[in-house]
């Protein structure tokens, strides 16, 4: 009878032990997201951004400007009209987040300025909730104070995920939202955004492509759905060259090329 009832004790220790290590108590720090990659916001498109003016794009004609002119109405919504939440982000990419405890969220916090538009803070926040991630980001300065002006959700390691971007805080409904994935092994992945905007833009996209593996290595297709266009265009971001295919612009299926010097050229 008492080695029974050892037993019977020996295994409600264990099984109390099991409960104990099996449960993690409230407010123990959730494992930190890995940051999702700055092209998740901010693809670099300075390819066609940096050569000049919009209106010396319109004035040239070639395949290079063709291609400019189309990304460039995608460039202008990040970096011009949504260049506070766009900044935003990106000074958040490389600080060394701090845990919450009272809270339970990873923060992220920065000071950065804007072009034309001024000073402002950035606190990103990171619901953990097992392999999901929550992301807020809260934006004050030049008349915001703690303006949510970015939401998005990713998984815990940083492969995939999506943003809302919203308008403005006189407006607060959203202007861009995207999808992203992206392999930080071989650093390359994919971002598509779109147009929630009411207006002839609303419900087209942009899908902004990287692959280090490939000679034109930076990569978008344009899908207008107010012309009913699909633009393809692949570029060197080192080299500069590149080439575009509009089949309702150039009246064809094929590629039209340009150099280092973005004159047109023959494709190889």
């Amino acid at each position: 009878m008492k080695k029974s009832i050892g037993i019977f004790l020996a295994v409600l220790v264990l099984l109390g032990s099991c409960t104990k290590d099996d449960e993690q108590p409230n407010g123990q720090q959730s494992e930190k997201p890995t940051m999702p990659p700055e092209s998740s916001m901010a693809p670099d498109m300075t390819m066609f951004d940096d050569q000049g003016s919009e209106g010396s794009r319109e004035i040239a004609v070639g395949n290079w400007a063709y291609a400019a002119i189309n990304v460039g109405v995608y460039s202008m919504i990040l970096y011009s009209h949504l260049a506070v939440p766009v900044t935003a982000f990106k000074a958040t990419v490389d600080v060394e987040a701090v845990y919450n405890e009272s809270q339970e969220l990873w923060v992220w916090e920065k000071g950065f300025q804007v072009e034309g538009k001024g000073s402002y803070e950035v606190r990103l926040t990171a619901d953990v909730d097992g392999q999901e991630v929550a992301w807020t980001g809260y934006i004050s300065g030049e008349g915001v104070n703690n303006f949510v002006w970015f939401t998005g959700t990713s998984k815990l390691n940083g492969e995939m995920g999506a943003w809302e971007l919203y308008e403005s805080p006189s407006s607060s409904s959203v202007w861009l939202s995207n999808s992203w994935e992206y392999d930080h092994e071989a650093a390359k992945g994919t971002t598509t955004f779109t147009v929630e905007k009411e207006g002839e833009n609303k419900g087209s996209s942009i899908t902004y492509g990287v692959d280090g593996s490939m000679d034109m290595d930076r990569s978008v297709m344009i899908n207008n759905v107010s012309s009913g266009d699909e633009i393809y265009v692949n570029w060197s971001k080192e080299g500069s060259y590149g080439r575009v295919m509009s089949e309702m612009h150039f009246d064809d299926e094929l590629y039209h090329c340009w150099d280092a010097s973005l004159q047109d050229t023959q494709c190889e």
